[in-house]
């Protein structure tokens, strides 16, 4: 994990115009990109991510999903949809972004990636990279939030969509071995990042002693041996709903909306929202720049 580390942290020192591109900036983009990410898989993250999107769409918000599992996508599994397209088709010149863009429940959009689409992205030629970042530039004009949802774990793919992100939320559960790896996602953006904003949620806890208990642990241990500020949001109960809604493929947001879980989600979108903005430092286009910039620098390595 130490030579991981190393290795990200000498590719991320390279990212200052990392693809040589001029790429246009939009004078007054609103748009906010939020990456959630575990450091292990089980916690419910991709649940978490498409009920967030829910929540922030019914409040007006004009919401984009972006399922960046490019090994076990799920997010269209959750939301009972069956891409035709990914992200895939995208970068092998197959179809254009916006032609494999969802338009899924409660107006929210999902752009789906597929097996193998961050090798495809570090592959492109510098026009198809080009073109592509100005597809970006349409989808970020187009959106208020953007939610990124990553794979689980601290694998070099993950770590790549988590360390580009400007903002991050990070899921977990009250149990040990989630907690151990969700302070390793902590350390690892700590070192690769300046500033980094982190956001914990705490999913299926007990009752809310429980699941205070394991945030604030988190809290404690960031400031005390990293001199790290981040922030605990709350918590989402164990809820029968929920793992009825997952079985049926239809977010709990949507299907039993007043169970509890639903009504902590709400309340953690809000909280999401109101939260510290980095919306002057990033955007999907530097977004994607930085990852593109980690994978390609690896493999010419």
């Amino acid at each position: 994990m130490q030579d991981q580390a190393e290795r990200l942290r000498q590719l991320v020192g390279r990212l200052n115009n990392p693809l040589g591109l001029e790429t246009p900036k939009p004078a007054s983009s609103q748009c906010r990109v939020m990456t959630v990410t575990s450091g292990k898989g089980g916690v419910g993250k991709t649940n978490l991510s498409v009920n967030f999107a829910l929540a922030m769409a019914a409040r007006g918000k004009n919401v984009l999903l972006f399922d960046a599992d490019m090994g076990l996508a799920n997010v269209d599994v959750m939301l009972g949809m069956i891409p035709q397209y990914t992200l895939l088709n995208v970068l092998n010149g197959q179809k254009s972004l916006s032609e494999i863009v969802l338009e899924g429940p409660g107006g929210i959009r999902l752009v789906a990636s597929g097996s193998g689409g961050v090798q495809e992205l570090a592959d492109l030629n510098e026009g198809q990279r080009a073109k592509f970042l100005e597809a970006l530039l349409e989808l970020q004009n187009q959106s208020d939030v953007i939610l990124i949802d990553t794979g689980a774990g601290l694998h070099r793919n993950v770590l790549a969509f988590v360390i580009a992100a400007e903002e991050v939320v990070i899921v977990t559960t009250p149990e040990p071995t989630a907690l151990m790896d969700a302070y390793g996602m902590i350390k690892i953006l700590f070192r690769e990042k300046h500033n980094p904003v982190i956001n914990i949620v705490v999913n299926m806890a007990a009752n809310q002693t429980e699941a205070d208990e394991a945030g604030k642990k988190l809290v404690i241990l960031s400031k005390r041996f990293l001199g790290l500020e981040i922030e605990y949001l709350g918590f989402v109960p164990r809820d029968p709903a929920m793992i009825k809604a997952v079985r049926e493929q239809k977010p709990v947001f949507l299907s039993a909306p007043l169970c509890p879980a639903a009504v902590s989600m709400n309340r953690l979108a809000d909280m999401l929202m109101t939260g510290k903005d980095q919306r002057s430092e990033g955007n999907l286009i530097n977004f994607f720049k930085k990852v593109t910039q980690i994978f390609g620098s690896k493999q010419r390595g």
